[in-house]
C-alpha cells in the first residue's frame, strides 16, 4: 500500500466514478483502476462493486474509509510539517541566558518574538559565563544571551543589544538612599554580599588593592536570587546589574569613581549558515526597542 493508492481510493469513494476520480488525482483512468485492483488484492477483498458505469462502495470499503481518511490527513500533516521545518517555520531553539542577566528584559523580547513566530519553540537554559563558548561550539545551545566587557571569543559572533549599568543594591532605608550616586570606595566600607559570577569582581578586588581598601565580605554566593534576598533582608550591599534587580524592596544607586557598565549581547557560533528560526530571532532581537525609556 502507498499514499497514492489511499488518495485514489478516497477520490473514487467520493465520486463513485472512475473517470472523475482519475481527473481529480491527475492520472489516467487505467492507472487509477490498476492501483485500486492492487489495493484490493493486498487487502483480500473488493472495495468497489462495478456494474457497467455504476460503481458502489462495498462494506469492506465503507469499513476502511475512515482509516484511509486518517492516513491521508497524516500524509498532509507530514508534508506540511516537513515544509515548515525546512523553511524554519517550525523549530525548537535552545537558548542560553547567562545567570546574571535579569529575566524580565529578555522574556519581554521573547514574548513579542513568539507572538510573531508561534511555530518556533524556545527552550531557555540557565548558563554560567564561562560555559557559554563550549555550549555554543558543541551545538548544545543555538544561541545565548550574555554580557561581557572584555575580549570576545574568536569563534563566536556577538550581536550587541544594549548597555547596562552596574548599580549598588541596598535595603530600603540604607544611608546610600540619600546619595545620587555611590563611589566604589564607599561600597568597600559596607558589609558586602559577594556575587561570585559578577563580571567585575576581579576588577573590584584589584581596585581595592590599589587603594589599600579592605572589603568587608559577609557572604558569598553564585545564586542571584539568594544574593538579592540577603540584600533585601539587610545582610549587606552588593554590586548588581541594573536590570537584574527583582525585588521591589531593594533600593539602588549608580556607581561612580569609576562607573561600571556591561554590554548585553546575543552570541552565536560564527558561521556562514544558521538555521532560519535562529536567524529570525537574531533579526528580532536586533530590531527590538531596548531603549532606556523602556528599561527604566
Amino acid at each position: 500500500m502507498d499514499f497514492n493508492q489511499v488518495r485514489y481510493f478516497l477520490a473514487l469513494a467520493d465520486t463513485l466514478n472512475f473517470t472523475r476520480a482519475a481527473e481529480q488525482c491527475y492520472v489516467s483512468q487505467p492507472a487509477l483502476t490498476q492501483a485500486i485492483k492492487r489495493l484490493e488484492v493486498e487487502l483480500g477483498g473488493e472495495l468497489f462493486l462495478r456494474d457497467g458505469r455504476y460503481t458502489e462502495i462495498t462494506e469492506l470499503g465503507k469499513s476502511l474509509r475512515g482509516y484511509f481518511e486518517q492516513i491521508d490527513r497524516t500524509r498532509h500533516l507530514v508534508r506540511t510539517t516537513a515544509k515548515a521545518v525546512t523553511s524554519g517555520e517550525i523549530a525548537e531553539l535552545n537558548i542560553g541566558v547567562m545567570c546574571t542577566i535579569g529575566p524580565w528584559l529578555i522574556t519581554a523580547m521573547l514574548d513579542t518574538f513568539q507572538i510573531q513566530h508561534p511555530m518556533v519553540s524556545i527552550v531557555l537554559h540557565d548558563v554560567t559565563p564561562e560555559s557559554i563558548p563550549s555550549l555554543l561550539l558543541s551545538g548544545a545551545l543555538d544561541g545565548a544571551f550574555c554580557a561581557h566587557h572584555n575580549s570576545p571569543h574568536s569563534q563566536l559572533r556577538y550581536v550587541e543589544l544594549f548597555e547596562e549599568a552596574m548599580v549598588v543594591a541596598f535595603p530600603l532605608g540604607h544611608a546610600f538612599a540619600k546619595m545620587d550616586a555611590v563611589p566604589l570606595r564607599a561600597i568597600a566600607k559596607q558589609r558586602y554580599v559577594d556575587r561570585l559570577h559578577c563580571e567585575f569582581r576581579q576588577e573590584m578586588i584589584e581596585f581595592y588593592d590599589r587603594h589599600d581598601l579592605q572589603q568587608d565580605v559577609a557572604f558569598r554566593s553564585q545564586r542571584e536570587d539568594w544574593i538579592q534576598s540577603m540584600v533585601r533582608d539587610g545582610m549587606g550591599v552588593s554590586v548588581i546589574p541594573r536590570f537584574s534587580l527583582l525585588h521591589t524592596e531593594i533600593d539602588h544607586r549608580p556607581i561612580i569613581d569609576p562607573p561600571l557598565s556591561r554590554r548585553v549581547e546575543f552570541a552565536v557560533v560564527n558561521q556562514t549558515e544558521i538555521p532560519p528560526a535562529l536567524d529570525e530571532l537574531i533579526e528580532h532581537a536586533t530590531k527590538y526597542d531596548w531603549s532606556v525609556s523602556k528599561l527604566s
